[in-house]
């Protein structure tokens, strides 16, 4: 008897949400809410050091950081969490 292999699929299981902060609050909260405070902390943090630097790039770093979680196959932080966003 010859075990079934599933086909992997190339799309991601949830569709990437825009890249601000509203959107993935919200996608963070929808997929994987326990990394919730983690998200809120990143977002503070960044929000305090764009404040301080005058700059938007602690901002920047901020969404490419979390918003990476659906293109990369790097360990991004919503996905720490053992939670799937794409089915490999």
């Amino acid at each position: 008897m010859t075990a079934h292999r599933p086909e992997p699929l190339t799309e991601p299981l949830a569709p990437m949400p825009a890249l601000t902060p509203e959107a993935l609050h919200a996608a963070v909260a929808s997929l994987t809410p326990s990394r919730l405070p983690a998200f809120v902390q990143d977002l503070v943090e960044a929000t305090t050091s764009a404040q301080q630097t005058r700059s938007l790039a602690p901002l920047r770093t901020f969404v490419h950081t979390w918003g990476s979680s659906w293109r990369s196959s790097a360990d991004p932080p919503a996905r720490r969490a053992c939670v799937t966003w794409k089915r490999w």
